[in-house]
């Protein structure tokens, strides 16, 4: 008698699962459905919304993976990384042999890269799963690309996104755009910690550049080498070096405000008429062209570099006047291939942003130009 209650214990816990589950409401209310409806939010920065859809999904199927993933996902861009790191332990167990839910575990935790340790470490063992089940599985090459490229391997990373590209599938397009960001950012060669953080940025600011050019450009080691004038033309670094620099008042404990302190002993960058230093605006391809050429004037001590191309009656780009504030050091970059511009219009695109991965290939032309090999 006792064993055929404990027969039916199974069947009645099954039952109550399918009883706790929502009932569909028409055709399309499937977990699926709101499962995509909730990656269409997450693409378009709805994260409640996207919850609302995830949940729903769930309610429809209490085993469904992917809707588990879909909710850590939200909760990870939301930054509640305990709900997140919970619904992605739920997607990974419900969804073991699925490549696809492996893959969305790991895409959680690489969300969650800014704060959590381990990140990486915890994605990478979602996606190798995931490529154990299919090893051509899409999806899961595409994020172990981006995992990849966000722990600064950026080599692998090439090839991951490489193999996609080569696939043609749905995540072609995207892996072609971070193939050609991971092969710019190799091409630059970022030789320290914080020039590999920095190629990642899609813009950068004052205080960037001010890091790039004391960490990447070694810009310390190049003025130590250059012997003090007693007489005649003084660099701006040398004439401040025996001076105490002044901290601008928006750089007072400011994450950067060493580099910031050796772009103004050396006399790279400057301070406003107002005091600040302004750390955290966006650096545009005029200023950069402005900075490189305030470096090549210190670094060669030829202050006709400044003045150079001043006067010239017709213009070498097609979107920038002669007269433009920036034109000399424009012309300068452009004429010694240290920055590029587009050869079909000849547009320079003063206004437009500078990538991480950009600062750096203009750091290495101007190294070649400076011809420093250190």
């Amino acid at each position: 008698m006792h064993r055929k209650h404990r027969s039916l214990i199974p069947i009645f816990t099954l039952l109550l699962l399918v009883a706790c589950a929502t009932a569909p409401e028409s055709d399309v209310d499937t977990p699926e459905y709101h499962f995509k409806a909730g990656m269409r939010a997450i693409d378009n920065a709805d994260y409640q919304q996207a919850i609302k859809s995830f949940q729903r999904s769930v309610d429809l199927d209490k085993k469904f993976a992917l809707g588990y993933g879909g909710l850590g996902l939200a909760h990870a861009y939301l930054e509640q990384n305990g709900q997140a790191k919970d619904y992605a332990s739920k997607c990974a167990s419900r969804g073991s042999k699925d490549p696809e839910a492996l893959a969305l575990s790991g895409q959680i935790w690489i969300t969650m890269r800014d704060s959590e340790k381990k990140w990486f470490k915890r994605a990478s063992s979602h996606l190798k799963k995931a490529l154990k089940r299919d090893e051509a599985h899409e999806g899961a090459m595409y994020w172990s690309g981006v995992a990849h490229l966000y722990n600064y391997q950026f080599d692998e990373a090439e090839d991951y996104f490489r193999k996609v590209v080569n696939k043609r599938g749905d995540y072609a397009g995207k892996a072609d755009a971070k193939w050609k960001l991971a092969q710019k950012i190799v091409r630059a060669m970022p030789g320290t910690p914080a020039g590999k953080k920095m190629a990642l940025k899609e813009k950068i600011n004052r205080a960037d550049l001010a890091v790039l050019f004391a960490e990447e450009l070694k810009i310390g080691v190049l003025f130590d080498r250059m012997p003090v004038q007693n007489t005649g033309f003084q660099t701006p670094g040398q004439a401040t070096q025996t001076a105490n620099v002044t901290v601008p008042n928006d750089a007072i404990n400011h994450w950067a405000e060493t580099w910031i302190k050796d772009m103004i002993r050396y006399g790279i960058m400057d301070i406003e008429p107002d005091g600040n230093f302004y750390p955290d605006d966006t650096i545009n391809r005029a200023l950069y062209a402005l900075a490189v050429q305030r470096l090549l004037v210190v670094a060669t001590r030829d202050e006709s570099i400044e003045t150079q191309y001043f006067g010239e009656a017709q213009s070498r780009f097609s979107d920038v006047p002669s007269s433009h504030f920036a034109y000399n050091a424009m012309a300068l970059c452009t004429e010694r291939g240290i920055m590029q511009v587009d050869m079909m219009t000849r547009k320079f695109n003063p206004a437009g942003d500078v990538t991480g991965a950009d600062a750096l290939l203009i750091i290495r032309e101007l190294q070649t130009s400076l011809r420093m090999t250190f």
